[in-house]
């Protein structure tokens, strides 16, 4: 009997290929009518484009993510810095946070020093505790913003270099967050050489859905689209079958079941609760995508990040997508999105009025917008994006082997090590098929 992977966002699709690449023909069921859950793409009926509901950025230590993009020959899809360059802007300035030949957590102090948003004395200060991090063994219960306070760092650092930073890569703020999870993006990444360089998806996501489909069935597996499962049969702690939405009944002697908690509770019932462990307790954090098309170039870097505004991070998808056998010629518009971590303003506002507050701030930290028409403007909210990694919520997330004979789980909130990104996913459907 083929093994059955529940849910077709990048954990269940990481899943079904590592089963496939094994020889051992998965079934993979998804509920939507197309694969990719949080990270899908829809068409946009105004201009035809494909566009992510989420946009989504890899880094240089996401081994895993590039792992699974080999396997589906979709390496060229993500496109590497060589180096790692964040553009900083802010109103009235803009600076460079990059790397060096520096080692360790060293690599960042010139960028540092010369980040003017802040004072002297808060550079200098900065530097010192991006350097103790490395070295940082603090309790489980500690938040990210405690230990920051005891390490001299001001509120004005906090609020324009290390909150910024936590907000776009955990999406939630620096006294949410426990101070191991944070240590781990800044050391793993940004202290050790290519690690945080920036990917940028160079084609829509459903590209690499497509791909994966393709995968999988070249290797006898199946997917299954609008394939929603109703329920999960557990008899005496074992897996035995699953019924669908539509009433029928397949036999599975094993199941991934790659889906959030809440959707994972409501399939095992009690019988399979002890297979959550404590992720009905994970809190979670909305994350608000705002797409706008503009009449004309913004001359802008393919994507920024902001300090001190309403506006967080910018990409400019008129150029991130564009194909290198494109003509070079200067577009005409131009497309962007704001990606707004930690978005809980946001969210149950109406579309218009978010685009309305966030396009002034918009124009304000990039000149070429402040002349531009927007013309048109999406609005995607995400209201439950990601769980918060907050101190004490390692223990909360699961193992991929369940207690359930036959069972497995995975997903970006499954006991990975990593936050909530697309690398979580991808290691937690490898590590859920390892299991099988």
């Amino acid at each position: 009997m083929n093994e059955l992977v529940i849910g077709g966002g990048f954990a269940g699709v990481a899943a079904a290929c590592r089963l496939a690449a094994a020889g051992r023909r998965p079934i993979l069921l998804e509920r939507a009518p197309r694969l990719g859950g949080r990270a899908s793409s829809f068409q946009d009926p105004a201009t035809g484009e494909w566009i992510d509901y989420g946009h989504h950025i890899l880094m240089g230590c996401c081994t895993a993510s590039r792992e699974l993009l080999a396997m589906l020959g979709a390496t060229d899809d993500v496109s590497f810095q060589e180096r790692l360059s964040i553009p900083l802007v802010y109103p009235g300035g803009r600076s460079t946070l990059g790397d060096t030949p520096l080692p360790g957590p060293l690599r960042l102090a010139p960028s540092l020093l010369r980040f003017n948003a802040l004072g002297l004395n808060d550079r200098l200060r900065v530097a010192r505790a991006v350097r103790r991090l490395g070295a940082c063994r603090s309790p489980a219960a500690t938040s990210f913003g405690a230990w920051l306070r005891a390490h001299a760092q001001s509120a004005s650092a906090v609020k324009r270099f290390w909150d910024p930073i936590v907000v776009a890569t955990l999406n939630a703020h620096v006294d949410e967050v426990a101070v191991e999870t944070a240590r781990k993006i800044l050391v793993e990444g940004f202290s050790r050489r290519g690690g945080a360089n920036i990917g940028l998806f160079r084609v829509p996501l459903r590209s690499l859905f497509v791909a994966a489909t393709q995968y999988i069935t070249s290797r006898g597996g199946h997917v299954a689209t609008a394939a929603g499962v109703r329920t999960l049969h557990i008899v005496r702690d074992r897996v035995r079958a699953v019924t669908l939405n539509d009433g029928r009944r397949l036999d599975a002697p094993s199941v991934i079941v790659a889906v959030p908690p809440s959707s994972l509770r409501r399939l095992v019932g009690d019988g399979g609760a002890p297979a959550l462990g404590g992720a009905d307790l994970l809190r979670w954090s909305p994350i608000v995508d705002v797409h706008m098309w503009f009449d004309r170039p913004l001359d802008c870097e393919p994507f920024v990040t902001a300090v001190g505004s309403a506006v967080q991070s910018v990409f400019d998808v008129s150029r991130i997508h564009r194909s290198p056998e494109a003509p070079r010629s200067r577009p005409t518009s131009t497309h962007v999105v704001l990606s707004q971590s930690a978005a809980r303003r946001w969210i149950g506002m109406p579309p218009q009025r978010v685009a309305g507050e966030l396009l002034p701030a918009l124009r304000q930290l990039l000149p070429g917008a402040a002349g531009a028409r927007c013309r048109r403007s999406v609005v995607i909210q995400h209201p439950r994006a990601t769980f918060v990694p907050s101190p004490g919520s390692s223990a909360l997330r699961p193992p991929h082997r369940s207690c359930v004979d036959g069972l497995a789980v995975a997903g970006d909130w499954t006991a990975t090590g990593w936050p909530a990104t697309i690398e979580s996913a991808v290691r937690s459907g490898f590590a859920a098929a390892d299991a099988m």
